[in-house]
């Protein structure tokens, strides 16, 4: 897929037009995550009701004993939301998926340890350490062109 953009002074709106023989399921995914609204904030559950967090500020989202929490640098929160629900509404918000059970933020990713064959362990902000699973390897590898 090419991009191609241009930079037009007198355009006050962005507009973005694709040009294709046919539509295909790229192109719908592409379509659906410029048109859909994306989240500022994901609401947490406290003990004082629910509190709203900022998409940026959430180094990563996980599953653990069939609860999803998200994790700040503030602390840990659990969510109504299942991960896969979470996965979708962050669609394009820095975040991916790096196992079955866990979303982190690209933007909170330190460094990354490839010395363990088949895996990746991810160092994330706070000092936090998790591990890429041997399914979701090419795809960071490919995301982060390594």
């Amino acid at each position: 897929m090419k991009v191609e953009i241009s930079i037009d002074p007198a355009c006050e709106d962005p507009r973005i037009v694709i040009h294709t023989d046919r539509m295909t399921e790229e192109i719908e995914a592409l379509v659906r995550r410029l048109s859909a609204p994306s989240p500022q904030t994901i609401p947490a559950q406290t003990e004082r009701g629910v509190e709203l967090l900022p998409v940026e500020s959430i180094i990563r989202i996980y599953a653990e004993r069939q609860k999803v929490y998200a994790q700040t640098a503030a602390g840990v929160y659990p969510l109504k939301a299942r991960l896969y629900e979470m996965e979708q509404r962050l669609d394009g918000r820095s975040f991916v998926r790096i196992s079955s059970s866990e979303l982190v933020n690209t933007r909170m990713i330190t460094g990354m340890d490839f010395s363990l064959t088949g895996t990746i362990c991810v160092s994330l902000k706070g000092g936090i350490t998790t591990y890429v699973s041997r399914r979701h390897v090419s795809e960071i590898k490919k995301m982060f062109d390594v």
